[in-house]
């Protein structure tokens, strides 16, 4: 049974001989070689390499297979075999050739513009790979959040994309990751946030101080003034944020309070920038925002700087999971920094710091 099945080349004499013996279930369709054909040439295209592409552009370019040879450095009768394997593989004639010409059939033309564009898309990957080794290319996942976005992204983003083309960032709000947890489980590669942090096993480095000016309506009386005594805020209707949503601001505030002998009248509070804008528009109260703010503000509501000494401040940092090791991390925190350094004063500057 096994034998007839296979047997190709018995002629009328092997199928007689079947019809004979009633073995009526070895007869087998005419169409059945169709899918072991299909199956063979599906391998053959698999089959095809890069080589076979590069050999088939150079001579398709030269329309030549003895210059293309040399232009390869490679044997003439060597080539040629190349070239008809890949036509095997494809299944289509691709050059049209004679002892003294070579031209690209039509299908070797169509075939040409996707051979280069392959090609092409492999020199890129290469390129990429070896960038991406050296720290020059990938994907970095960065935390932000809105004083980053108005004081350090918009000069930002022009020099990566002159000093890293190849570098993709991919922003995320503090709002949709939260900076600490998401360097700690690895969601973010480096994050924007205020600073220092309490949390373990992050190291930072400070980029800029932010004054902190007061913001209130643009009707309250204290707005015609051009710099507010702090003392003016004792008792003041103020609107306030929890410790836990940014623990920088919270303490600047406090300390304020503390070192002014003033009283906090807090009347309510918002877990965001925009929230206490918007709380301020209303006039439920004035609040206390680092000066970036100054670009968010909508219509209604005014900063004025406080008059004080020393003026206070806080501090936007540069944070990545300690013992991160990766080039592209480095390559990012030292272009930020250069980036920050002619934007703040010397005495801002700072060494990285880690917490243990």
């Amino acid at each position: 049974m096994g034998a007839t099945g296979v047997s190709m080349t018995g002629g009328r004499a092997a199928t007689d001989s079947a019809a004979a013996s009633g073995e009526r279930s070895m007869t087998m369709p005419a169409e059945s070689p169709a899918p072991s054909a299909q199956a063979a040439a599906a391998q053959n295209v698999t089959g095809v390499e890069l080589r076979h592409l590069r050999y088939f552009v150079a001579v398709a370019e030269e329309l030549s297979f003895t210059r293309a040879a040399l232009r390869l450095r490679t044997a003439q009768p060597s080539l040629s075999q190349q070239i008809r394997q890949l036509e095997r593989a494809i299944g289509v004639r691709l050059l049209d050739r004679s002892r003294h010409h070579v031209a690209l059939t039509n299908a070797g033309r169509i075939f040409l513009r996707q051979v280069k564009d392959i090609l092409g898309r492999v020199e890129h990957a290469k390129r990429l790979a070896k960038q991406a080794a050296e720290g020059q290319a990938g994907d970095l996942s960065v935390g932000t959040f809105p004083s980053a976005d108005v004081c350090i992204l918009p000069a930002l983003r022009p020099i990566v994309a002159e000093h890293f083309p190849d570098l993709r960032l991919i922003f995320h709000s503090k709002y949709a990751v939260e900076p600490v947890s998401g360097l700690q489980s690895g969601t973010l590669d480096v994050a924007f946030m205020r600073g220092p942090t309490e949390a373990d096993g992050i190291e930072m480095v400070e980029l800029l101080r932010e004054e902190i000016v007061l913001v209130l309506p643009s009707h309250h009386e204290l707005a015609r003034r051009k710099k507010i005594p702090v003392q003016s805020l004792d008792d003041l209707p103020c609107i306030t944020m929890e410790r836990s949503l940014s623990p920088a601001l919270h303490d600047a505030m406090a300390s304020l309070y503390r070192e002014a002998r003033i009283r906090m009248h807090a009347v309510s509070s918002a877990d965001n920038v925009l929230g206490h804008l918007k709380l301020v528009q209303e006039g439920l109260g004035f609040a206390l925002l680092p000066k970036s703010m100054n670009a968010l503000v909508p219509a209604g509501v005014t900063l004025r700087p406080l008059d004080c000494e020393p003026v206070p401040t806080v501090s936007i940092v540069l944070a990545w999971k300690a013992g991160n090791t990766s080039k592209l991390v480095r390559e990012f925190v030292d272009l930020v920094r250069k980036c920050c350094q002619d934007r703040k004063d010397p005495s801002d500057l700072t060494a990285p710091v880690t917490k243990s």
